[in-house]
């Protein structure tokens, strides 16, 4: 069958009917039809009558004269979905042979619902039926295209009256056919339907199993919207005929098959043309123009169905708009686009155009069922195959990509193992030949400090000697000192440790540096000196193991390589924008100093000046130093000392600390039995814990202990009845420790007053003519807190007065 003449002829049937009320009626009635061989076209030879009532039956509308119907070529509105029922009459003659004339009617496309063919032979009427409307078992021929038999005998002449009624585009074109011309018909037919179903059946699986498998979302909405399209033009194109009980429900299917074909496709554009990346409103657009395109079409599964296809045809020239300018806001904005996208839109653009011209009869994109045939589905699997290619040549990009990424992930992991191996290698090789210089040295340098103690012990048995267990003491601290050196180096502690920041008293930790200082600067009749600046922090975070760990090494360096000098401790307060505190710390000596060419390898461990090879030691000091300094993000710094010797420096970054963070006030020592009976002491300070520590070790020992927290509150508990000490803080708000001594110098001027404070006695303006009885810096030993408070409070003789 010629689809395309086919479709030209309905053409003008349709522009027929939509003329038939304005035309002016035939004058005469068309020529008969006669049964020639081969197919004869009966639509240019057909009077064609509207019914709008559907009342008319065949005996009426066959007495009708000729000015009641109008021919094809009239122009008339469009009768493509209508609920008028249409009639066709005309005349079959059989004038020019001798033998009964068989020809097969065929009215239209299979979609008609409901057809009634009505042959007048010798003044009686026979009637024939088909389409879904009726039972299979009234049809004239039981077959998926319907069709009529008419039998004409020798000079006879027939009339035929065709009543058409159906929801379904009417798609009428009558022809007669000869046998062979039906069946040459029927198999071209049958074979292109048969092409078509096979190329689906291979398409559509494929597509939906790739899509599924690769989760890509264009394949699959591609599918989808193929296989609702190819289930719509199944349907309208008569196939459920081979099931006969879905047969009357065609255009409920119908209708809900197109609202999924409209779904999906629009669907599948806004993932093509990436539509949620196109700006806020359009996404809403979109979504809303899908939804009442499947609202309408849904509709007709349970209204009027030709009401929504009317409606339809116009609602869906959106799209023709809608989706050109989706591209165009796609291009506006410098969205990456792939082909298909521009393949798709630029289609849609010139059937918009096509549309709104009226140049072409046939749409391309159809969303349900009212001009295409089976073989229209072809396109739609064009397109899929297109969009598997577009996922294919994706997915190979991105895994060229992929490969490309890894690759170089693998050689920049290849390049950093490789660097790490070397390394290791290093480290490893840098590793052992300290060790084994390590043990080459070690029993020397262990063999030195224990043959000075076997010496003195030899010395002891011979006569007690005042000086011998003071020598032998100090011979095993540098032995336990240059264990922990060698054993931290040994072990690699200094690359792996950890630093422990914890709040602590820095005048404390600088008062007990001080002292292991001064006792490492005596073994070789040195002298140190240590100097505070103002301005120091009282309290800092800091790791304080380590940081005593640097200034011991550092000073016992100092006095190590002086001998009769002096050594110089002193630490500095530096500006810091940061607003923590920085503080620089400096050890002088005027001793043998370092030589300029030997600066830069004092970090390295064993190495030594060449100006100190007569001084035992192997020259681990400093390289501890360094490595601990480094861990504080600092680093050490040498100068020459203009009167001889060196001058080591560095600096840190602490943050300043609370005494409410502290977990030590006191610390706790060997303790001679103390009795506080019948003692009362007062003690003043702001911080509550430090109060309630000191209250409870105090009062453990028997002490009447009263608790203030400033010096207005002091002054209460003194003027409240005899008191035998008096413990303030330094730096207090309100009253300070300055200010209550000079109040209690004025009323009790015999009362003792001990000042335990975080940082030493430093008067202020107007108060450097008081002194207190006692000084004591946290945290101190309970030991020498107690001893202390012992010998003031033997001392104290005040019964206060008001």
């Amino acid at each position: 069958m010629n689809l395309k003449l086919g479709m030209r002829r309905l053409i003008w049937l349709l522009l027929s009917l939509c003329l038939g009320y304005l035309a002016t009626p035939a004058s005469a009635a068309p020529a008969a039809v006669s049964c020639v061989p081969g197919i004869v076209p009966v639509l240019p030879l057909t009077q064609l009558l509207e019914d709008p009532s559907r009342a008319l039956d065949f005996n009426e509308v066959a007495v009708l004269g000729d000015e009641r119907f109008f021919g094809a070529d009239t122009q008339a509105p469009s009768l493509a979905f209508t609920h008028s029922a249409i009639w066709l009459r005309f005349r079959l003659e059989n004038g020019a042979s001798a033998e009964v004339c068989r020809r097969w009617l065929t009215v239209g496309e299979p979609r008609l619902e409901n057809l009634q063919v009505y042959l007048q032979r010798e003044g009686r009427w026979e009637t024939m039926r088909a389409g879904s409307d009726h039972p299979l078992e009234q049809w004239a021929i039981a077959e998926r295209q319907p069709r009529f038999l008419l039998e004409v005998e020798p000079g006879e002449s027939i009339q035929v009256l065709v009543r058409v009624v159906s929801r379904s585009w009417m798609a009428i074109n009558p022809r007669i056919w000869d046998g062979p011309a039906l069946l040459e018909a029927l198999s071209h037919s049958q074979l292109l339907d048969g092409l078509t179903l096979g190329v689906m059946l291979l398409v559509l699986p494929i597509g939906l199993v790739i899509a599924l498998l690769t989760r890509f979302p264009l394949l699959l909405m591609n599918s989808l919207l193929l296989l609702f399209y190819f289930a719509v033009v199944v349907v309208v194109n008569g196939y459920l005929f081979y099931w006969p009980a879905l047969l009357p429900w065609s255009r409920e299917i119908v209708a809900l098959l197109s609202a999924c074909t409209f779904v999906t496709f629009l669907s599948y554009c806004f993932v093509l043309l990436r539509v949620r990346l196109l700006g806020a409103w359009l996404r809403p657009v979109f979504i809303l123009y899908t939804l009442c395109g499947a609202l309408i079409l849904s509709w007709g599964a349970v209204g009027d169905f030709v009401w929504t296809r009317n409606l339809f045809i116009l609602f869906r020239n959106v799209a023709y708009v809608l989706i050109p300018l989706a591209f165009a806001i796609a291009l506006y904005r410098r969205v990456r686009l792939g082909w298909l996208a521009w393949f798709v839109s630029g289609l849609m653009l010139v059937q918009g155009v096509i549309e709104f011209t009226g140049h072409v009869e046939n749409d391309v994109w159809l969303f349900g069922e009212d001009r295409l045939g089976l073989s229209s589905a072809l396109f739609l699997a064009f397109l899929l195959i297109c969009t598997l290619i577009s996922g294919v040549v994706h997915a190979r990009q991105r895994e060229r990509k992929a490969l490309d990424e890894l690759t170089f992930l693998q050689q920049a992991e290849n390049e950093r193992l490789e660097s790490q191996v070397q390394l290791r290698t290093r480290q490893l090789s840098d590793s052992l030949q300290a060790r084994s210089a390590l043990l080459a040295r070690i029993s020397h340098d262990l063999r030195t400090p224990l043959g000075s103690i076997i010496h003195y012990a030899r010395e002891l048995k011979q006569g007690p000697v005042a000086e011998q267990p003071e020598r032998i003491e100090r011979n095993a601290r540098q032995q336990l000192d240059l264990l922990d050196d060698l054993l931290e180096f040994s072990r690699s502690e200094l690359q792996q440790i950890e630093l422990s920041l914890q709040p602590g008293y820095l005048f404390g930790f600088l008062r007990e540096i001080e002292e292991e200082g001064r006792y490492l600067a005596v073994r070789q009749h040195n002298r140190l000196q240590c100097v505070l600046a103002d301005g120091l922090p009282v309290l800092v975070n800091a790791d304080f193991r380590q940081l005593r760990r640097i200034l011991i090494n550092l000073l016992n360096n100092a006095a190590k390589y002086t001998r009769d000098g002096l050594i110089l401790l002193k630490v500095e307060s530096l500006p810091c924008p940061s607003g923590l505190f920085r503080l620089r710390f400096i050890v002088q000596d005027n001793g043998v100093g370092v030589p300029q060419d030997f600066r830069e390898q004092l970090a390295k461990p064993f190495q030594r000046g060449s100006n100190t090879l007569t001084t035992k030691g192997f020259g681990l000091g400093l390289s501890i130093v360094s490595e601990l300094l480094g861990q504080m993000g600092s680093e050490l710094h040498v100068a020459e000392n203009p009167q001889g010797g060196s001058i080591f420096s560095f600096e840190l970054e602490l943050e300043s600390a609370s005494e409410d963070e502290m977990e030590q006030f006191f610390l706790e020592s060997h303790v001679v039995p103390t009795d506080g009976a019948e003692r009362r002491i007062v003690l003043v300070d702001d911080v509550e814990l430090t109060r309630t520590f000191l209250g409870d070790l105090l009062g453990g020992y028997g002490f009447d202990v009263q608790l203030a927290s400033g010096g207005d509150e002091a002054l209460d508990c003194l003027a409240a009845g005899p008191v035998d000490l008096l413990i303030t803080d330094q730096i207090m708000p309100g009253m300070d420790g300055w200010a209550l001594l000079r109040e209690v110098r004025r009323r009790w001027p015999e009362l003792p007053v001990l000042l335990y404070s975080a940082s030493p006695a430093r008067p202020g303006a107007g108060q450097q003519g008081l002194t207190f009885d006692g000084a004591l810096l946290k945290p101190a030993t309970t030991e020498e807190l107690l001893a202390r408070i012992e010998r003031l409070c033997s001392e104290s003789t005040l019964s206060p007065t008001s």
